[in-house]
């Protein structure tokens, strides 16, 4: 799509059975997308509306037989478009009679009545002929913008800048009744009605309040909404790692506002949040060895925790670095990456609670992350390149070989002779390892967005790809990788982790994402569950 998709409904032709999504495309209008398909979707076709296309409401009851889109204009408009053919949409009416302009309006059609948000009021207009919208009545709710409306029943939630909530009684839409104003705090992101509790008219209404979480509102009292329920939502996930046990599959998110998050995810769909273990820094990467958590925890160093119990996660040892940024470990030794002075820090865990110093390595570059085969250490150096230590004696670190890569070397992962290391905005490189005094470049591999992390997993490499989520590469001729599929996940992707065919994402403001793998068929990653609180 040719433009920033501002809001989106889906809807069903009952005439074919075949599934459409209208987007409300800003600058290009209305886009009609066939998503009958999934995995597949085709542009029917466009409707340019002269503004900014902002909302978009469907509706196929009022008039039997046709279905008509309306959308509000940031140019002060509603346009109503006849998609009864969606490959074919054709203008019905225009509306411009708005007191004081439609600004970025929220759009609500039901019972033959459009509501249309403006600044400070929600306007009902009859539509019973979309033809010929008729304006009946309008009604002050606030004093901003009022950019969300959902109908239901005889109901309308209007969500409103900033975090302003009430619930409007249209029964009688010539004299509609406005609740108080309920404040969620939070910015105006949007509403969803749900089922009324039992013995209520009516319904809950599901607010996304950015900040302020999920915020679940009851009209029980219809002069003053009060919220019932809250979900918070405030972390920044950043690291994952993946444990399978006898008892279940637990992943492990670090959170750069602090903090371990443990999740149950043994059924993806429904991931379980077990406990919260506060870290007093930024918890950048985690590593699991035995039943410890080892987490690189920026200024408040290498945080050791005791994970026999993963409900009941227990502080087990600190050691203190300058700025601690990624962790491997192995036996008795754990290497810790530091980017304050770049370098590699070993440190003796053999008792959890004193660890000791072992020994520390200079690195050129910035030392983001470090991964470990055997006796070799493999380091991302930021602006070095890879570089590779023989760690065979850890109080003796020494290097053997070293990469220049043309970007920012910010992850590494080894898989059999190859080093897949993220370059950032220079994508993936490839390297052959075999000899590690003599690492040799085998390809590149550039994406749309800066490459965080990556999860080579068989012929497949999985790839943490920042604002454009997930990419998959097929790599199985490492000289020629190919991309299979990708899927754009709710933040920015950060970290990555594969075991079996579960795919897990530290998506930063979009928490803990489970997606499935479903081979190479057709590698696409649909959503199936994430939590993180």
């Amino acid at each position: 799509m040719p433009a920033v998709a501002e809001d989106i409904v889906v809807a069903r032709v009952v005439t074919t059975g075949r599934i459409y999504a209208y987007t409300a495309a800003g600058m290009q209008g209305l886009y009609i997308i066939d998503v009958t398909d999934p995995i597949h979707p085709v542009t029917a076709s466009a409707f340019d509306t002269p503004g900014v296309a902002w909302r978009v409401a469907v509706d196929a009851t009022t008039v039997p037989g046709r279905t008509y889109a309306y959308v509000t204009d940031r140019l002060h408009y509603l346009y109503i478009v006849d998609v009864t053919d969606p490959n074919h949409p054709v203008r019905a009416a225009t509306y411009s009679g708005f007191a004081d302009g439609l600004r970025a309006g929220g759009i609500a059609v039901a019972n033959g009545y459009a509501y249309v948000g403006t600044i400070s009021k929600v306007f009902i207009l009859d539509v019973t002929n979309p033809e010929r919208p008729r304006e009946i009545w309008y009604t002050l709710t606030t004093e901003h913008l009022v950019a969300r409306l959902v109908a239901t029943g005889h109901y309308l939630f209007a969500y409103g800048d900033p975090g302003d909530f009430r619930i409007i009684n249209v029964a009688d839409p010539r004299n509609p009744f406005v609740s108080r104003r309920y404040d969620t705090r939070g910015e105006s992101l949007n509403v969803a009605a749900g089922p009324p509790p039992l013995g209520q008219e009516i319904p809950l209404a599901y607010i996304a309040s950015g900040s302020r979480g999920l915020q679940i509102v009851s009209g029980f009292d219809p002069q003053q909404p009060h919220r019932i329920g809250w979900f918070d939502l405030p972390g920044n996930a950043y690291g994952v790692a993946l444990e399978r046990r006898v008892d279940g599959t637990y992943a492990y998110v670090t959170d750069r506002d602090g903090g371990l998050h443990v999740i149950a995810i043994s059924q993806p769909t429904q991931p379980v949040q077990l406990t919260a273990h506060d870290i007093p820094s930024s918890a950048w990467r985690v590593t699991l060895v035995g039943h410890h958590a080892y987490v690189a925890a920026g200024d408040a160093g290498l945080r050791i925790v005791d994970t026999t119990d993963p409900a009941h996660p227990v502080a087990a040892g600190v050691y203190p670095l300058p700025y601690a940024r990624a962790v491997a470990a192995v036996g008795d030794y754990v290497y810790v990456t530091d980017r304050t002075y770049g370098a590699l820090y070993t440190i003796n865990v053999a008792d959890p609670a004193y660890p000791v110093l072992t020994s520390i390595f200079a690195t050129p570059g910035g030392a983001y992350d470090v991964a470990l085969d055997g006796t070799l250490a493999y380091i991302a150096d930021g602006v070095a390149g890879l570089r590779i230590l023989d760690v065979s004696k850890p109080d003796e670190p020494r290097e053997i070989g070293a990469l220049t890569t043309p970007g920012v070397a910010v992850d590494v992962h080894i898989a059999g002779h190859l080093a897949f290391v993220a370059g950032r905005e220079d994508g993936l490189y490839i390297i052959d390892v075999s000899d590690p005094a003599h690492p040799l470049a085998l390809s590149t591999y550039h994406t749309s967005e800066k490459v965080w992390a990556v999860a080579p997993v068989g012929s497949y490499v999985f790839l943490a790809n920042g604002t454009a989520g997930v990419c998959i590469l097929d790599v199985s001729n490492p000289l020629h990788p190919v991309e299979m599929d990708a899927y754009d996940t709710l933040g920015f992707a950060w970290d990555i982790a594969v075991v079996a065919d579960v795919v897990v994402v530290a998506d930063e403001q979009g928490g803990l994402l489970v997606l499935r793998w479903y081979g190479s068929q057709r590698a696409f990653l649909p959503w199936i569950g994430w939590r993180l609180r």
